[in-house]
């Protein structure tokens, strides 16, 4: 947390950062802009690549924008404002690296979209898929946990057990996985 706001742990951002230096993508959905650093963070390594993000707070939009200025990337970054249950669904084109961050109870709802947007050796790169340790735990859940559980153990299954994808889970700080789309 950065003041008071969810970001990326150092261990999980180190990985993103090294996973688009490797990947190089062209274009880039980041769902779950924030304050848009890690969009920022993503832009600098790649210099080639272009973002679109999506964030549903008009105040985190207006903060991730002057960031945008701020480190000379607002060229190549642009930000859909809205619910991300329904922005997705909609989207248009086709991008080769997502960086899924938004709310975790939605993830398994995301996916077939996301998937249907990702090009052929595209990378889906999602935080928190262990959700603080719940998913996949023989302890018991809080009960408000329950449906984002649930939801990320669905999400984790779907995209370890689907053959046309191929998936890395990294068990460190709150889980990260990611999926390359085969086919």
């Amino acid at each position: 947390m950065d003041e008071g706001e969810p970001v990326l742990r150092p261990k999980s951002f180190e990985l993103l950062l090294e996973t688009v230096k490797n990947k190089r993508p062209k274009r880039i959905l980041e769902i779950g802009v924030n304050r848009g650093l890690s969009g920022i963070a993503m832009l600098l390594s790649s210099e080639s690549s272009h973002l679109s993000g999506i964030e549903i707070d008009e105040q985190k939009i207006a903060i991730a924008k002057n960031n945008y200025v701020e480190f000379g990337v607002e060229k190549r970054a642009k930000i859909f404002q809205g619910d991300a249950s329904e922005i997705i669904p909609i989207l248009t084109g086709e991008y080769d690296f997502i960086f899924l961050d938004g709310p975790k109870g939605h993830y398994f709802e995301y996916l077939p979209h996301l998937l249907s947007i990702l090009t052929k050796g595209g990378i889906l790169f999602a935080d928190n898929v262990l959700f603080r340790g719940y998913v996949n735990s023989t302890e018991k859940t809080p009960h408000r946990y329950n449906t984002t559980r649930r939801s990320m153990e669905n999400y984790l299954n779907a995209i370890t057990n689907t053959k046309e994808l191929k998936t890395q889970i990294f068990d460190m700080e709150d889980g990260v996985s990611i999926t390359e789309k085969l086919v």
